[in-house]
């Protein structure tokens, strides 16, 4: 229900609530300075409850709204309630989850009266605004004249669902005063908005990620902070793998949310200076396969406020290295050649020397010139090379 100032009197309206609020008549002029003091905690207030985006997460939303409206309201302590999967009050003003108010999870209680929060505060709360129908049975029976000390809003989002906050203050700093209230009115249609806002990033978010869970290929999303947000069940299949793929994404986000958090407010995509940095990409030999990284810059409000770093993750066979690429890269003659791959194919100085039909000295030292042309100091490394394998190697780019 709502509390609406339908008679034009100079007297107190009482809501159906109980709650005691006023109705000045449109022929007495208040005085200049009255209120003025609330302008700008009220402007605070609703800038913060009109952006959840404007935060990296909802905590933190939630954490500057509920200081908005407590520093609004001169009051101590209070709690917030949102949508979601397990619905659950989260304090305000306190020193940590654990001290003070309102833990228990969401319920039909709550949802009606907050009749839990009633032996925590010594006052039920006077709700300034209530979308939920008058059929849900509410009832705040106390007196008219009793002081109020608990202040709260409670809407319905588009999506049905009901989001709630109030905030307590100290009874020896008295009860709200008619300036309090019709601030905290004034920011209901915010937290609404706020909440449609959030809770539609949150879809667009659940999309995605399902988007995410149908690709064949890996794909881990972290915020640019690196903190992993999504893995994609194909991320899964990498088996012993992921531990070190997901180490080396990690380093990708890092990178890449450098570049995002330098930029300065409004550089858009388009108008970077650099906007090759968008994209990295990293190689990682595992044997004979190659795992190949690919990282990029995302969408705002994907997982908040920021853009977010997607990487992607596919596998390839590597090739042997070919007789042509073995002279150009590394300046191996014909007989170097047939030395590294008797080498690489695991026989000894003196099987080598048997099967060129040389000295065993002059076998030594084709095997000598080649491993240093190939730039290895271990004839256990040339197979790996020639196998194209670079065993625990990687290369990284910008693309």
């Amino acid at each position: 229900m709502s509390f609406a100032i339908e008679t034009p009197t100079a007297q107190m309206a009482e809501g159906a609530t109980g709650c005691v609020q006023p109705t000045p008549s449109p022929s007495v002029t208040a005085p200049p300075d009255s209120g003025w003091r609330h302008f700008a905690p009220l402007e605070h207030a609703v800038t913060v409850a009109l952006g959840p985006l404007d935060y990296p997460d909802s905590a933190s939303w939630i954490d500057a709204f509920g200081k908005a409206l407590l520093a609004l309201g001169n009051a101590t302590a209070g709690a917030i309630l949102l949508p979601g999967a397990i619905a659950r009050w989260r304090s305000i003003g306190v020193a940590s989850l654990t001290d003070g108010v309102c833990h228990q999870s969401h319920d039909e209680s709550t949802e009606q009266l907050g009749v839990p929060q009633q032996t925590e505060l010594g006052d039920p709360i006077c709700w300034i605004r209530d979308d939920l129908a008058p059929s849900a049975g509410l009832k705040t029976a106390p007196s008219p004249n009793r002081p109020r000390h608990a202040l709260g809003i409670r809407v319905r989002a588009a999506s049905g669902a009901v989001a709630a906050l109030y905030v307590r203050r100290d009874a020896r700093l008295g009860a709200f005063d008619r300036d309090v209230i019709a601030a905290f009115r004034a920011v209901a249609p915010a937290f609404q908005a706020g909440v449609n806002a959030w809770l539609s990033a949150n879809a667009s978010r659940a999309d995605v990620e399902g988007m995410l869970d149908s690709l064949g290929d890996a794909a881990l999303l972290f915020d640019v902070d690196g903190t992993a947000v999504h893995a994609n069940p194909a991320a899964s299949r990498l088996g012993d793998q992921l531990p070190r793929l997901r180490d080396e994404a990690q380093r990708i986000a890092w990178a890449l949310g450098a570049v995002a958090r330098r930029r300065t407010p409004g550089t858009t995509r388009a108008s970077a200076s650099i906007p090759s940095t968008d994209v990295a990409v990293r190689n990682v030999h595992v044997g004979a396969v190659v795992y190949r990284l690919r990282g990029s810059l995302v969408g705002e409000t994907l997982v908040g406020a920021r853009p977010a770093v997607l990487v992607t993750v596919t596998t390839s066979a590597t090739e042997p290295v070919t007789d042509d690429a073995l002279r150009a890269e590394y300046g191996l003659t014909t007989r170097e050649i047939e030395v590294a791959r008797l080498v690489a194919a695991g026989l000894s100085n003196n099987e080598i020397a048997e099967r060129l039909g040389v000295r065993f000295f002059t076998a030594r030292n084709h095997v000598e010139r080649t491993l240093a042309k190939l730039g290895v100091t271990s004839r256990h490394r040339v197979g790996p090379l020639l196998r194209n394998e670079g065993e625990d190697t990687d290369s990284s780019r910008a693309a």
